[in-house]
């Protein structure tokens, strides 16, 4: 069942969609992707008059994690939304600040609200009067600024435009308690599509205020660097080709990603909203991420993320070869809030140092190490370790090339790391007994030639645990399903068929007893059976037990296997019985090797 917020922000309308469409690959879209490739870190910020409610209207917290949506979610009737422009007057608003405080962040781009799903324009708009110059006290246009102040510092200017949806039009999308007879905002394209009135109403809205803002933004504020789409699972496949055609009349170079419509569309994709797992489906394509919860400014959401988790995110996209936009929502006034400047200043600190490890890089060679991850350019290996090894051992798995030298980046005087190979794939780098910075120290590697990796997982006997997370699994079956990669829904999900199962493909070099756990969710009453994990020959059996809910996770101990020297192997979770309506939502699968004594 999809959930509301989730349909919004496409999480699941994605994670459900299989498209057969062939993506674009061409050298044109290769020139117009050359700079974003190079820049990898981005700003989103999303700003407008919700910013002015901060999640609370007429005294009440309004449901629902993002404040941006509080025009729909608290049901404010149009009259009264567009009354809120009468009192917005950022007055603090400073162009150049916002651009140098993304800069100094170590931001390449910034990707500003121009209109969100309520309809308000933050530029002068001769489509729409429900603008910021025409509305409020401000009078000034902020995106002429802003375009001012990116081209002064260097910094790309893009714009978002929430095509699919506006909540103030009376022809569009999402607001049914002003408009009954509009398309409902979780509406399935499939539901109104064949319905007369409702397509011919929609497609007004498009021609009389969608399309002409887009042309409005490409023709008024100097070289766009991305029009950001929003929803685009809303739409017709020729209805985003029409947006796509339109900022393709207009700035050639300019970028449009996948959200206009689906995979096969626009130049680059997208993950879902703050989705920290992601199957990758494409070359080329962006994580977008919040610091708190709300994407707009939330007076009542202090759940802000650690700089460590934001960096390990962040490090862990640029390995899979993604982009990362991570968001501010500035306050009314048009100031950063503190905690938002604080987080920036500490990356843009990290960056600083190690930003060699990030700008122009490409994906990993190495897949998933257990100690971190991996980008490379240009003959080096960075490699981002966010668990230090406890022994000063640190295995390069999978690396074949000669090895001509290793240091850490953070180093002023680039040391020299002992290292040495230890088999034909994988190399041994000696390192000091603390990290240089405790969020992520980069060890650097110079190898030899064009690169030559195996990307297997190979098993490490010290200092990690073993972990197969269940969206590094391959899946087989019809009914077995990813779900959305969220915080907690990084698991596998709908398992209903006994025939359905999953595995993963591992490498060892030594032999060894290893412990077995498996850890999943399980709501009581709903799921349960028995099922078995094999692996080397041997099968171990488990139960399945009540969590307390299918995202409440508890690990249990299959007991141990022995790994029986070096090879390629297979682990792989099939289901016995399923005498629930599920069996489970299962996570991840550990193997720890045993000492000796253990053994």
């Amino acid at each position: 069942m999809i959930k509301r917020d989730m349909y919004m922000d496409n999480a699941d309308a994605e994670a459900a969609e299989q498209a057969n469409t062939p993506l674009p690959n061409d050298e044109l879209q290769d020139r117009r992707l050359a700079w974003w490739r190079e820049a990898r870190f981005g700003m989103f910020i999303h700003w407008g008059l919700y910013s002015l409610l901060g999640g609370v209207w007429k005294g009440r917290t309004v449901p629902g994690a993002y404040g941006e949506h509080i025009m729909l979610r608290g049901q404010i009737p149009v009259k009264e939304y567009e009354r809120l422009a009468e009192s917005f007057n950022p007055v603090r608003f400073d162009a150049e600040a916002w651009v140098r405080a993304a800069k100094d962040a170590g931001m390449k781009y910034i990707v500003i609200t121009a209109k969100h799903h309520d309809g308000f324009a933050l530029y002068d708009s001769a489509a729409s009067d429900f603008n910021i110059v025409k509305r409020s006290p401000f009078g000034r246009d902020p995106m002429k600024e802003l375009a001012e102040a990116c081209r002064k510092e260097g910094i790309k200017l893009c714009f978002y435009y929430s095509h699919s949806m506006d909540w103030h039009h009376p022809d569009s999308q999402g607001n049914t308690h002003d408009y009954p007879n509009n398309i409902g905002a979780w509406d399935s394209l499939e539901s109104w599509v064949n319905d007369e009135d409702k397509f011919a109403r929609y497609e007004r809205y498009l021609e009389e205020k969608a399309l002409p803002q887009v042309r409005e933004l490409l023709t008024g504020y100097g070289d766009v660097a991305i029009v950001w789409f929003d929803c685009g699972h809303k739409v017709t496949d020729e209805q985003g080709q029409r947006f796509v055609d339109t900022v393709r009349s207009l700035q050639p170079d300019c970028l449009v990603n996948r959200r206009v419509r689906r995979d096969g569309f626009g130049d680059y994709g997208n993950s879902g909203d703050n989705q920290l797992h992601i199957r990758i489906n494409r070359k080329d394509w962006e994580s977008i991420h919040t610091m708190n919860d709300s994407w707009g400014y939330k007076k009542t959401d202090h759940n802000w993320k650690s700089v460590t988790s934001i960096l390990h995110n962040m490090i862990d996209v640029f390995s899979l070869n993604g982009n990362y936009l991570l968001n501010v929502g500035p306050t009314p006034e048009g100031e950063f809030d503190e905690p938002s400047k604080n987080i920036l200043r500490e990356i843009g600190q990290w960056l600083k140092i190690n930003g060699e490890s990030v700008y122009g890089t490409t994906g990993s060679p190495l897949g998933k190490p257990q100690w971190g991850r991996c980008t490379t350019k240009d003959g080096l290996l960075y490699l981002h370790v966010f668990e230090w090894p406890a022994s000063g051992r640190l295995v390069v798995p999978g690396l074949r090339n000669d090895v001509l030298s290793a240091y850490l980046l953070a180093d002023p005087q680039r040391g020299s790391l002992v290292h040495r190979r230890l088999n034909d794939q994988d190399v041994l780098i000696e390192v000091p007994a603390n990290p240089l910075d405790p969020n992520v120290t980069v060890v650097v590697v110079e190898y030899e030639g064009a690169i030559d990796a195996n990307p297997v997982k190979r098993l490490l006997e010290l200092d990690y645990v073993n972990r197969f997370g269940a969206f590094d699994g391959d899946i087989q079956g019809s009914e077995l399903r990813y779900d959305t990669g969220k915080r907690d829904r990084d698991v596998v999900t709908n398992w209903v068929s006994p025939a359905d199962f999953i595995h993963w493909t591992f490498r060892a070099e030594t032999p060894g007893a290893c412990r077995l756990t498996v850890v999943y969710g399980a709501a009581e009453g709903e799921a349960g059976g028995t099922y078995r994990v094999e692996l080397c020959g041997e099968r171990l059996q488990g139960s399945v037990q009540p969590t307390g809910g299918w995202y409440d996770f508890r690990s249990a101990e299959l007991g141990t296997v022995r790994i029986p020297g070096s090879g390629t192997y297979t682990l792989t979770v099939k289901p016995d019985t399923i005498t629930g309506a599920a069996l489970m939502n299962l996570k991840e699968v550990r193997l720890t090797f045993l000492n000796e004594q253990e053994g």
